[in-house]
């Protein structure tokens, strides 16, 4: 048994009652639950702490071991564990929700502008555009 399975099997023994609600919580993410961010909060998971119990959660349900990384355990970057992990950690966060509100465009419907243009138009004017057309 590799030693960062051992950590795994030892962070689990270590923090049973929290790693339990951890586990529901991105169960529960990941199958698009909105119901995430009180649960982490009730076990007293926040900032930092996330990505750790996202780490071992996800070693915990794909039996790939994390290793130990410069910041604590992490997987190989790009790898299926490593994105499914920053999946968790960006939505439990609220960066995922940020990036996708700022994805949003600004700029109107350009067919809705158009249709707005013509309802100010005069009658005559609105005649002349579809002879136009």
């Amino acid at each position: 048994m590799s030693k960062a399975i051992k950590h795994v099997q030892a962070f689990i023994a270590l923090n049973t009652v929290a790693f339990t609600a951890a586990a529901k919580v991105f169960t529960a993410i990941e199958s698009q639950s909105d119901v995430w961010a009180e649960a982490l909060a009730k076990a007293g998971i926040m900032g930092p702490d996330i990505k750790v119990y996202a780490v071992i959660w996800v070693s915990e349900q794909t039996g790939i071991a994390p290793k130990d990384g410069q910041r604590g355990l992490t997987f190989d970057k790009g790898s299926e564990p490593y994105n499914r992990v920053e999946y968790l950690v960006n939505v439990a966060t609220g960066k995922a929700a940020a990036k996708a509100a700022k994805r949003k465009s600004d700029a109107t419907d350009p067919v809705a502008a158009l249709l707005k243009k013509y309802a100010e138009l005069t009658a005559a004017q609105k005649r002349s555009f579809k002879a136009k057309i």
